[in-house]
C-alpha cells in the first residue's frame, strides 16, 4: 500500500465526483511467457478482450521498485514544485488537465519520450539532489519493458502466422519509434461515502492510440476494461505483473481483428495508486494501414494514414471519442 505523507494534489475543489470500485473479474487472460502456448493465447485474448495480464516477464523487480519509489518522491513534493515540470505541452507535469480539450480527472501525472537523454534539464531541476536516481530508475525501467514488449509483440506476429515476426516490434525498435512514458499518481479520494452516486472517475474512458500500452501499477485497485459487450469490469490489481492493451494502431493493422480495449480509471478512497504505462509507437512518418499478411481477400475497413496524422487527430478530440471513426473506410463490423 502506498500512501504519500504529502497532499499530491491540491485545488482540487472544482472536481466533486468520485465513484467506487466493483468486483475484481475473475477471468482476465493471463500470458505466461515461459510457456510454449504463450503466443496462441496472446492472439485470442486480444481477440476477445484487447487486453491480458504477463506473467514470468523477465523484467528485474528492482526495476519496478526503484522506479516506483523515485516516482513517490517526486508525486510528494509542494504542488509549487512540480509545477516548475510543467505544464505539459504535451511532455511534462501535468496536474487534474489531460489533454488540451477540457477533460479532467482525479489524476497528476508526467509525460515523458522515451529517449534516453531526453529528460529535460526544466524537469530535472526539481528532482531533488540527486536528478540521476531518478534518469537511471527511468532508463533501465523503460529500456527493460521495452524489450518484454517487443517480443510480446513477436510472439503476437508469430501466433498471427505473419511470415515476418518483427513486424509489429520492428516500429518499437526503430531509432525514430514515437514511444512515450507516462507516470500517473491517483491520491486517495475524499468525501468517498457523500459523493458515490456521481460520476467522475481519476481518469476518463478512452482507447490508446499507440500500438501497444504496457502498464503496471501498485497494488491499488482502479483499474477498468470494457468488455465488448459495453459493460466494465474492474482488473484484479498485480504490481508484480504487466498489463497489455491493445491500441488503435493495432486495430487498424490488424484490420479489426483486434480491437483497442476502452479502459478507465476509477478513484481510490483509502489507496493512492501510482502506475507506469509505456506506449509504443511508430516513426511519425510511419504508415499505418492493414497489414496484407492478414487481408487474405478482405476489404480494408480503414484509410491509409502516417501516425502523424493519426496522433495529431487525436490530440484534438475529448478521451471518450471514438478516434477512429474518422479514418474508416467503410462501417466496421
Amino acid at each position: 500500500m502506498v500512501v504519500l505523507s504529502k497532499p499530491a494534489i491540491e485545488q482540487y475543489s472544482s472536481i466533486r465526483n468520485c465513484i467506487p470500485s466493483t468486483t475484481f473479474y475473475p477471468g482476465i487472460p493471463i500470458i505466461d511467457l515461459s510457456k510454449p502456448d504463450s503466443k496462441n493465447l496472446i492472439v485470442k485474448a486480444c481477440e476477445e478482450f484487447g487486453f491480458f495480464k504477463v506473467i514470468n516477464h523477465g523484467v528485474p523487480p528492482e526495476f519496478i521498485t526503484n522506479l516506483e519509489s523515485e516516482a513517490i518522491k517526486f508525486f510528494s513534493l509542494p504542488l509549487s514544485e512540480k509545477e516548475k515540470a510543467g505544464p505539459p505541452t504535451p511532455m511534462g507535469y501535468g496536474n487534474k488537465r489531460i489533454g488540451p480539450n477540457g477533460d479532467i480527472g482525479w489524476v497528476e501525472y508526467l509525460l515523458l519520450t522515451t529517449n534516453p537523454d531526453s529528460c529535460s534539464h526544466k524537469f530535472l531541476s526539481v528532482l531533488g539532489v540527486n536528478p540521476e536516481m531518478f534518469r537511471s530508475a527511468l532508463n533501465d525501467y523503460i529500456l527493460a519493458v521495452k524489450k518484454m514488449t517487443c517480443e510480446v509483440l513477436e510472439l503476437m506476429a508469430d501466433g498471427l502466422k505473419i511470415p515476418t515476426s518483427n513486424v509489429f516490434s520492428k516500429l518499437l525498435k526503430d531509432e525514430k519509434s514515437d514511444s512515450v512514458f507516462r507516470l500517473n499518481h491517483y491520491p486517495p479520494c475524499p468525501d468517498f461515502q457523500t459523493l458515490k452516486d456521481s460520476n467522475m472517475v481519476g481518469f476518463g474512458e478512452h482507447t490508446d492510440p499507440q500500438i501497444i500500452s504496457v502498464l503496471r501499477s501498485n497494488n491499488a485497485s482502479g483499474l477498468q476494461i470494457s468488455l465488448r459487450n459495453g459493460s466494465w469490469i474492474s482488473v484484479p490489481p498485480d504490481q508484480n505483473s504487466f498489463f497489455f492493451l491493445v491500441g488503435d494502431s493495432l486495430q487498424v493493422m490488424t484490420n479489426g481483428r483486434f480491437q483497442s480495449v476502452r479502459h478507465r480509471v476509477l478513484t481510490n478512497s483509502l489507496k493512492s495508486r501510482v502506475s507506469m504505462i509505456f506506449f509504443g509507437g511508430p516513426p511519425l512518418s510511419e504508415k499505418i494501414a492493414p497489414l496484407p499478411a492478414l487481408m487474405k481477400g478482405e476489404t480494408s475497413l480503414y484509410k491509409e494514414f502516417t501516425w502523424l496524422e493519426y496522433k495529431t487527430s487525436a490530440y484534438n478530440t475529448k478521451l471518450a471519442d471514438n478516434r477512429l471513426g474518422h479514418f474508416e473506410r467503410i462501417a466496421a463490423s
